[in-house]
């Protein structure tokens, strides 16, 4: 032996070394990734906040939807990555999008606020409701069976319009590309999405019958957390807040965005405020629900990324609420 280093031994000390490196940078992006997921949210809501809703919801409604209406979130002009490679083929590909500034209502629009609009407009109420009447004690629930023309019609009523697909996606997912509000793991007790566990409801095992829409209608009229599903009070998920501080993105109401479906992928779309204005068929939804009488587990976490695109042509429906946006100089 002549004292020199076996070049097979340099080549397995590399080779270690190289593994180590790999491990390294795997575990640096997991613990990044976690901590999205860790972090308090600093934009949103304070716990201090939502009490003071709730506290209006019993006392003065009419005050409660006057905060609502104020309640706006700014999402400042930049680029941020649209849809998803890994999603469903209307979601790809994945791309850069740019969007002028904006603001978006920091919580779905609520009973309270809907009703004013009903009351000064004569429009039909929502199937659930007792004529412009919600029902008692949900002054502070998240409208739902609204169609989009009189979603639309509402924010033109308030000032606002809906939000396009684009900017509820940027209100949603951030500028870090995470799949659900709050990161990247599926954590469905920061959404109200149903647990699935359909036998064990109070109105299952009451014999009301199958979980079919007109038992989802009946399910809107229960106020509080005796049945599983159920709606809640706007900003009942502090920790499944948006980047924004945008709250329900996931859960408690699908929502109504002004573009159309396009039926197809993003490959046509413009990069510079996207929005789709046809085919005039279906209108797109965004976001998971409450309850879905046709849906699994796997639907419910996959309509919850904030990626994930939806589309209804129904009137009304018992999934379906809204939020209103603005744009900013």
């Amino acid at each position: 032996m002549n004292g020199r280093e076996h070049p097979y031994a340099s080549e397995q000390q590399t080779a270690i070394w190289l593994a180590l490196f790999l491990i390294f940078m795997a575990l640096a992006v997991y613990l990044a990734r976690q901590a999205i997921q860790a972090e308090p949210n600093p934009l949103a809501p304070r716990a201090a906040e939502i009490e003071y809703l709730r506290r209006l919801a019993l006392a003065d409604p009419l005050r409660l939807a006057d905060m609502l209406d104020h309640s706006m979130v700014p999402i400042t002009a930049s680029d941020f990555i649209m849809g998803s490679n890994a999603g469903r083929d209307d979601e790809r590909p994945q791309h850069t999008v740019y969007l002028d500034a904006f603001e978006t209502d920091r919580y779905e629009v609520a009973n309270a606020q809907y009703r004013r609009f009903l009351q000064a407009t004569g429009r039909r109420p929502p199937p659930y409701w007792d004529g412009d009447t919600y029902p008692d004690g949900q002054a502070d629930y998240p409208v739902v069976g609204v169609s989009w023309d009189d979603a639309d019609a509402y924010c033109g009523w308030v000032g606002k319009r809906l939000p396009t697909e684009a900017e509820w996606e940027k209100a949603c997912r951030g500028a870090d590309r995470r799949a659900y509000p709050w990161g990247n793991m599926w954590e469905p007790r920061r959404a109200n999405v149903e647990s699935f566990d359909r036998a064990a409801s109070p109105i299952e095992q009451a014999g009301v019958g199958p979980f079919v829409w007109e038992a989802a209608w009946q399910l809107l009229r229960i106020t509080g957390n005796r049945v599983e599903p159920s709606l809640r009070p706007v900003g009942s998920y502090l920790d499944g807040a948006s980047p924004y501080g945008v709250m329900d993105m996931a859960g408690n109401a699908s929502e109504w965005v002004s573009d159309w479906y396009n039926w197809s992928d993003y490959a046509a779309m413009p990069t510079r405020n996207p929005r789709n204005a046809g085919p005039p068929w279906n209108h797109c939804l965004r976001g998971s629900s409450w309850h879905d009488p046709t849906g699994n587990a796997a639907w419910t976490q996959s309509m919850s990324r904030c990626s994930a695109r939806n589309s209804s042509h129904e009137t009304q429906d018992p999934r379906v609420g809204f939020r209103c946006a603005r744009s900013l100089p």
